[in-house]
């Protein structure tokens, strides 16, 4: 059942602005994620119709409410600079729906015209960054990690001037367990002071954390922010573990929720480079890689300046506790960082020398220039490890295959402490190495053919991410060619 947002019911109007998208001139859907719409108990049919596409473009609920829908208002540091007024530019928080699990959901149009917080923008998506965004997303729901959801991507008829010149209009309808994020408190804070903070705080204790509302008032906020450290610590070493880089991890884009948020600039490696970064705007590779971790914590610092006068009327006790918090967050990066990889490995048991094995496997795949994704993928094979054809990975390594040799020598004396039979080692990484991840040249080649009117490359590749650790011979997994190399990505704005 759709309902009007809460963020609306519970929040004044100083975290949002009221706003009436337009109706597009010929709303089209181009993608309709049926299975999220079953689970969110929307009816197929009804969304096709002409007042579920009147839904999904303008935000028009079937039961009409005196309440339209909004534009949030946040803040954030963009590239390490503030900006106190940010907000929803060209998004509309529409609607609030549950899924079968119980979890209350928003659904957000981005690209649904001029808000308060344009800024002199257009306020309009259009078609290449709503489709990316789409696959983008869903395949990172199918590597079973903590994002927004992509439900559907329509063509709007209208045509839109950008830099590239013009191109089709198109909206995309996402939906989050919340889109309160770090840029939230810091408009709060910058604008309204310490009441609004904690308004903003037990909005989001109320819609994340409910258990918290049971604690008493100083304590929830100290808890509030330890859980979101603990979240971010964990989707940040998940990214790594694919080789995602978000590309624009901005306070703005920092999620209390600790799901993936905003997919601009984003991008999957294909040879393993810890610094490497693929957006546009980003000169100097402030969020590269190799950088997530440090830039996550720096965002989560930024949060705690914001909470901690919530946490103790004394100051410096505040911040002692802020900063506590805060330094548990290397370990708990770590922790995931070093289990995640152990499970690419297929390492069951700990053993104190794992993290050099793990660096020095990095580091010859950096210098080797090799695939990210192939080289766990191929360790994870029948050949490699049941029948311990390790010459298999090793024709892999472009450059520098002495060095894997010594890599490999390393990992058959590791194995020799783990107790499972290579089979079942096997099958167990074969659910953590994805054999197919949204390579660049893929997503670009999908997207150029979908501006062109042929959307069979869009579908195809998203029909072959929603089953990312099955083995299928599909010419999608292949790496690039130097000509197909995508080396930069843009935020489509």
């Amino acid at each position: 059942m759709l309902t009007t947002p809460l963020y609306t019911r519970h929040l004044s109007d100083f975290f949002h602005k009221p706003i009436t998208p337009l109706p597009p001139p010929a709303p089209q859907i181009i993608a309709l994620n049926e299975t999220l719409a079953h689970d969110l108990g929307l009816d197929v049919a009804w969304l096709h119709s002409p007042a579920g596409i009147a839904f999904l473009s303008q935000g028009l609920l079937p039961t009409p409410s005196p309440q339209s829908p909004v534009a949030t208002a946040y803040a954030g540091h963009q590239f390490g600079q503030f900006v106190p007024s940010l907000g929803d530019g060209r998004a509309a928080l529409i609607a609030d729906c549950q899924d079968q699990n119980g979890t209350m959901m928003e659904l957000q149009i981005k690209g649904s015209g001029r808000t308060p917080f344009s800024r002199g923008g257009d306020g309009k998506n259009t078609l290449g960054p709503a489709l990316r965004e789409y696959i983008v997303s869903e395949a990172m729901h199918a590597l079973n990690i903590p994002t927004t959801r992509a439900l559907a991507v329509l063509t709007t008829g209208e045509t839109i001037e950008r830099n590239s010149g013009p191109v089709p209009g198109a909206l995309i309808v996402r939906v989050a367990r919340s889109h309160i994020r770090v840029g939230s408190f810091q408009y709060a804070a910058a604008h309204g002071g310490l009441e609004r903070v904690r308004d903003v705080a037990d909005f989001t204790i109320q819609r994340l954390f409910p258990h918290l509302a049971e604690e008493d008032g100083p304590t929830r906020y100290y808890n509030l922010l330890k859980l979101v450290i603990q979240k971010h610590a964990a989707l940040t070493a998940r990214w790594m573990e694919v080789g995602f880089i978000h590309g624009v991890m901005n306070t703005d884009n920092c999620a209390l929720s600790g799901e993936t948020l905003d997919y601009g600039p984003c991008a999957f490696m294909d040879r393993f480079d810890p610094m490497k970064h693929f957006s546009f705007i980003d000169k100097d590779g402030r969020y590269a890689y190799g950088r997530q971790p440090a830039l996550a914590l720096w965002n989560l610092s930024r949060l705690a300046e914001c909470l901690f006068p919530l946490f103790d009327e004394d100051e410096h006790r505040a911040i002692e506790q802020a900063q506590e918090a805060l330094h548990e967050f290397d370990h708990l990066f770590h922790h995931n960082w070093l289990s995640g990889f152990r499970r690419k490995l297929g390492l069951e048991k700990q053993d104190e020398h794992d993290i050099r094995l793990l660096e020095h496997l990095l580091e010859t795949m950096h210098t080797g220039q090799a695939d990210f994704t192939n080289i766990f993928r191929m360790l994870s094979s029948t050949s490699v490890a049941v029948e311990g054809h390790y010459h298999n990975v090793r024709d892999l390594f472009p450059t520098n295959k002495g060095h894997f040799d010594l890599c490999r020598t390393e990992l058959l004396h590791r194995l020799t402490l783990e107790e499972r039979s290579p089979k079942a080692r096997q099958e167990a990484m074969q659910a953590t190495n994805p054999r197919i991840i949204p390579r660049n040249h893929q997503i670009e080649n999908a997207l150029s053919q979908a501006l062109k009117g042929d959307y069979q490359p869009f579908h195809r590749l998203h029909e072959a991410l929603k089953t990312p650790f099955a083995e299928a011979d599909d010419a999608l997994t292949a790496t690039p060619s130097p000509e197909e190399e995508v080396r930069y990505t843009f935020c489509g704005t």
